[in-house]
């Protein structure tokens, strides 16, 4: 009789989650329990070597989801395909521990790792996309390059100060993935089916989110302008 996943090592995980990994991507069932252990223990034990583990046993998803991206031959002209998987698994890291996001099921984890991907690969293209129409810079009339430092640190400080402004956790993933993210309410539903059901859903919540800015947009200027002092 097999070890519980908790009782497990590392080697023995990895090896009953490649085989359960490779009957989800079959659409077999298949027992998730072995993926989730090892998420446990990256994310909330804070375990390297499970890191890495998780960094083996998702690679070879996000080399597909490139592979079928409508925007695969514009990225990879772009970036190298290690670029962007290593961008992914930057942004999923970031986001579970900063968030705290937990995950019930492998495909709800999936589904996430999904979303960093495109969402790498979107900040990538318009990073792109700007600069070839932004000018050279004109050294006879002053440094340009210093109003985009101040228009990059304003928006990361318009970001903190309606995280602040969000009470309820939903209103801030919604802002997040919708705002930050630029996804929309189809695309949020479709990645994180674990923590929203439907468009509507999404819809009320940014209803709810721009009453709430549009009541303190006041403060919100009074903050970005003269501070919390």
């Amino acid at each position: 009789m097999d070890k519980p996943p908790g009782e497990m090592s590392l080697t023995e995980l990895m090896e009953c989650s490649v085989r359960e990994m490779g009957k989800y991507r079959r659409k077999e069932p298949c027992n998730d329990q072995y993926c989730l252990e090892v998420l446990r223990r990256a994310i909330v034990e804070r375990c390297e070597e499970a890191w890495l583990v998780l960094q083996k046993l998702f690679s070879e998803s996000i080399r597909l989801w490139i592979g079928r991206h409508p925007s695969r031959e514009a990225a990879l002209r772009l970036e190298h395909e290690q670029t962007y998987m290593d961008d992914t698994f930057r942004r999923f890291w970031q986001a579970v521990s900063d968030q705290k996001l937990r995950f019930s099921t492998l495909g709800g984890a999936l589904s996430y790792l999904h979303l960093c991907l495109n969402c790498a690969i979107m900040d990538t293209l318009r990073a792109y996309s700007r600069s070839t129409v932004e000018p050279m810079p004109d050294y006879h009339q002053g440094n340009h390059d210093e109003p985009f430092v101040v228009d990059r640190y304003h928006e990361n400080e318009l970001w903190h100060v309606i995280q602040s402004l969000l009470p309820g956790e939903k209103e801030r993933r919604v802002a997040y993935l919708h705002f930050h993210c630029n996804l929309k309410p189809r695309e949020i539903v479709r990645y994180c089916p674990d923590e929203f059901h439907s468009e509507d859903e999404i819809y009320r919540l940014k209803r709810n989110i721009m009453e709430r800015l549009l009541r303190n947009a006041d403060k919100i200027r009074w903050k970005l302008g003269n501070g919390d002092a």
